[in-house]
C-alpha cells in the first residue's frame, strides 16, 4: 500500500531504541539542562536568541555527525540491517530516535538557557513571546536534527544537498523572520524523514599523518568526520559565548574551557581499544602516550588562541588570557590522557556509549577549575 512507505513500525523503532539509546542518554541530558539552567539563573547574562539559535543548529549538525559515526558507521548497525526489517522503515525510525536525542541533548538545554537567561527568566515568571520563541527553537531544533542527519548519512547526494541547503537557508531566514525559519525547519524536516529510502555512512580509515613523526591525533583530525565537526563546532561555541559576554560587560576567560569539550579526542584510546591494546604492549608506549599528550594540549592551545585574541580584544586581559588559555590546555588534556590510561571505557556496546558517558565532563571541569585558579591568582595579584 502507498501508505507503508512512510510508515514507521513499533519493531523498527523498539530496534533502534533498544541498540543506541540507553539510560546514560537521559543521564547526560538530565546533566545538561540542569548545567544551562543554574547559568541561566545564576549569571544574569541576556543571550541573543540569534546567535542562540545559529549555534543550535550548529550543535545539532554536530551531534547528528556523532550519530552518524557512532550509530549508522558502526557494526551493529550493519547487524540490524539485516533484520527482517525494510530499509524505509529503519531509516525513519532512525531519524525520529535522533531527532528525540538531539531535542534532549540539544534543544532543551540550550533552549532553557535562552529563556531563563532572558525574558522567561525575569522575575521566574514565563511571558508569551517566551513561550512563543520556546516553541520556535522547539521546531528549529526538531528540523536542524533531521536535515543534519540527512546531510551526513542520506543514501544519495541530491538529499545531501538538498539539507545542506535547506540549513543553510533556515539559519539565515531565522535573522531576519523567526517564525518563517522556524517553520521552514519543521517542513524540511518532515520532508527529509519522509524521503529517508535509507541511511549509510561513508567510513573513512583512521590513519596517520606523514611528516617529521607519525601522530595519532593528527590522523585522527584529518580522517574523521566527527572528530573535525566537534573540534570547529566547540571553537565556535567559544567563540559566541565570548562574544555574547563581554557584549555584556564580562570579560572572564570562562570560554577558554569550552575547547576541551571534545570527546572524540578526549577518549580515543577508549574508542580504538585495539590500538590502546597496541600501544601498551609495545616498547616505549609512555613516549606514545606522551606525545598524544603533548599533541592534544598543542591543539586546545591554539584553538584557545583564537578564542583568547576575540576576548583580549573585547577588552579582557591578555596576561590572564594567556595563562587561562594554557592552564585550560594543559588540565583538560592531561586530565583526558590520565583517565584514558588508568580508567578506560571498554565495556561499551558502541561507540556512542564512550562519546555519552558521564565521564566527558571530566577534562572540561579540570580546564574550567584551572581557568578559575588563574583568575583568583590574578585578582589577588591586582589587589
Amino acid at each position: 500500500m502507498p501508505w507503508r512507505r512512510w510508515s514507521v513500525s513499533r519493531a523498527a523503532l523498539t530496534a533502534v531504541t533498544g541498540q543506541f539509546v540507553g539510560r546514560r542518554t537521559a543521564l547526560g541530558a538530565v546533566i545538561l539542562c540542569a548545567l544551562a539552567a543554574w547559568f541561566g539563573v545564576s549569571t544574569g547574562v541576556s543571550v541573543d536568541s540569534r546567535v542562540a539559535v545559529t549555534g543550535l543548529v550548529l550543535a545539532a549538525v554536530g551531534q547528528t555527525a556523532t550519530i552518524t559515526s557512532a550509530w549508522i558507521g558502526s557494526g551493529r548497525w550493519d547487524e540490524l540491517a539485516r533484520f527482517p526489517l525494510r530499509r524505509g522503515e529503519l531509516a525513519r525510525a532512525t531519524c525520529l530516535v535522533a531527532d528525540t536525542v538531539v531535542l534532549l541533548e540539544v534543544t532543551a538545554p540550550i533552549t532553557l538557557l535562552v529563556l531563563l537567561a532572558g525574558r522567561g527568566g525575569a522575575g521566574g515568571r514565563l511571558d508569551a513571546g517566551a513561550a512563543l520563541l520556546a516553541v520556535e527553537m522547539l521546531a528549529v531544533g526538531l528540523g536542524a536534527a533531521a536535515l543534519g542527519l540527512t546531510l551526513w548519512a542520506g543514501e544519495s547526494s541530491g538529499l545531501r544537498a538538498a539539507a545542506g541547503g535547506a540549513l543553510a537557508a533556515g539559519v539565515a531566514a531565522w535573522w531576519v523572520v523567526p517564525a518563517a525559519s522556524a517553520a521552514l525547519f519543521l517542513g524540511a524536516g518532515l520532508a527529509a524523514i519522509t524521503c529517508a529510502s535509507g541511511l549509510r555512512a561513508r567510513r573513512t580509515q583512521v590513519g596517520t599523518v606523514r611528516g617529521g613523526r607519525r601522530s595519532l591525533l593528527l590522523g585522527e583530525l584529518a580522517t574523521v568526520r566527527t572528530t573535525q565537526v566537534n573540534t570547529l563546532v566547540m571553537l565556535v561555541v567559544a567563540l559566541v559565548f565570548t562574544y555574547t559576554m563581554t557584549d555584556r560587560g564580562l570579560t572572564l576567560p570562562l570560554p577558554l574551557a569550552f575547547v576541551v569539550v571534545n570527546t572524540p579526542l578526549n577518549a580515543y584510546f577508549s574508542r580504538y581499544l585495539n590500538t590502546r591494546a597496541v600501544v601498551l604492549a609495545a616498547p616505549g608506549s609512555r613516549r606514545v602516550l606522551a606525545a598524544y599528550a603533548r599533541d592534544l594540549t598543542l591543539l586546545y592551545m591554539a584553538s584557545n588562541c583564537v578564542v583568547g585574541a576575540l576576548l583580549v580584544w573585547r577588552g579582557g586581559s591578555l596576561a590572564e588570557s594567556v595563562a587561562a588559555a594554557v592552564a585550560a590546555s594543559l588540565a583538560g588534556a592531561t586530565t583526558a590522557v590520565l583517565l584514558e590510561v588508568y580508567r578506560p571505557l571498554t565495556s561499551w556496546k558502541s561507540e556512542r556509549d564512550v562519546m555519552r558517558h558521564p565521564r566527558k565532563y571530566l577534562p572540561p571541569l579540570a580546564a574550567l577549575l584551572a581557568v578559575l585558579a588563574v583568575r583568583a591568582v590574578c585578582s589577588l595579584a591586582a589587589q
